[in-house]
């Protein structure tokens, strides 16, 4: 459940300084889609084979417990949440603070 906590966080904290500071990553919906589309993939791709050959392993607890094809929930959340706090972040430093 933490690692869920810690999303739903991260996401808050982006969605506050991308209204707030009306900061704007991507120019249509239509990019939006595609970039994220192919984060999510390449990154399920990685994951996958990455458990497949163990080099990391998602334990029971600080999950919520719901896994598609054995990965749990959070994994796939975390290909589409922390990429677009990562771009907003990056953004926001861009225009505000540099």
């Amino acid at each position: 459940m933490e690692y869920f906590i810690i999303l739903m966080i991260v996401l808050t904290i982006t969605l506050f300084i991308e209204i707030k500071y009306k900061i704007h990553i991507y120019h249509s919906l239509k990019e939006r889609l595609i970039v994220t589309f192919n984060i999510f993939i390449v990154g399920m791709i990685w994951d996958y084979y990455a458990t497949y050959r163990s080099h990391w392993i998602f334990p029971g607890p600080g999950l919520i417990g719901i896994r598609i094809y054995g990965l749990p929930i959070e994994e796939f959340l975390f290909f589409l949440i922390i990429p677009y706090g990562a771009f907003t972040m990056y953004k926001f430093y861009d225009k505000k603070i540099k």
